[in-house]
């Protein structure tokens, strides 16, 4: 799946000689995406491939700039990802059964600024990524058919916490200077980052619209993931199930483009 990131605006304030702040707004799209689930049918299984990088990401920053063509920024970002749909229609008693999932991610980026130039200024900037506070949201809803010709509605949400994540960021682009004050930018952006969840706790279950969460057995809602266990070892009720360690994409690239509001000295 190909991966656009669209930067929907950007401005950067000059606060004195060589500060600056900047606001943006983005959006992402997949990139080394991998197969998360499949859609089943009667007549059809497909694979279904995704990264929890794509969707809308907020941030403010600042920089400073060392001379006219070195600086150094550091952003703090906020990815509110997009949806990753699947379902089940297999069962002709049943509707489809359908799960969605969607990533959450705080971001803080240091990147070091390379440009030259005048009017034009092409640039490349490359940077380390913090991942934090990142979450999996898992929401699915399902039915279960009984020999009693009864069927079962049943809605559960599972968040996956926990775990810093590191990757890289770079980009290739252009500061456009309309005047002294106003200027235009364009570039292109790739982001590398893969996150392994600590846990992953059921934060919902609806059996019919009635809520079962408060029954369920400790093994059964939270989960602890971990190098490796042992397959033999029983979980009791009261103890949290263990599984292996996971690693989940966050990576995006695409385009980004903006304006730039300088106060103060001409760059």
């Amino acid at each position: 799946m190909c991966n656009l990131f669209f930067g929907l605006f950007t401005s950067s304030i000059c606060l004195a000689q060589g500060f600056y702040l900047n606001s943006n707004s983005s959006y992402n799209f997949s990139l080394a995406s991998i197969p998360v689930s499949a859609n089943y049918s009667p007549s059809k299984t497909e694979s279904v491939h995704g990264s929890f990088g794509k969707g809308f990401d907020l941030g403010i920053g600042g920089g400073y700039g060392f001379s006219k063509n070195i600086a150094a920024e550091i952003n703090f970002t906020y990815l509110m990802g997009g949806k990753i749909d699947f379902q089940d229609s297999y069962d002709p008693n049943t509707p489809p059964n359908k799960e969605t999932l969607k990533g959450r991610m705080y971001r803080l980026i240091p990147t070091i600024k390379i440009s030259t130039g005048e009017k034009i200024k092409p640039y490349a900037k490359v940077g380390l990524i913090l991942g934090l506070g990142t979450k999996l949201i898992d929401e699915s809803l399902r039915y279960n058919y009984m020999w009693s010709e009864t069927t079962n509605r049943i809605e559960e949400t599972t968040e996956f916490n926990g775990g810093l994540s590191l990757g890289f960021k770079g980009n290739l682009g252009a500061d456009f200077s309309l005047n002294d004050k106003l200027g235009l930018f364009a570039e292109l952006n790739f982001v590398s980052q893969a996150w392994a969840p600590k846990n992953a706790t059921v934060t919902k279950y609806l059996v019919n619209g009635e809520d079962k969460l408060s029954s369920m057995d400790l093994r059964d809602k939270e989960t602890e993931f971990v190098e490796s266990y042992d397959p033999n070892a029983t979980i009791e009720p009261y103890q949290t199930n263990k599984s292996l360690k996971l690693f989940l994409p966050f990576s995006s690239w695409g385009i980004n483009i903006g304006l730039k509001f300088t106060f103060g000295k001409k760059e």
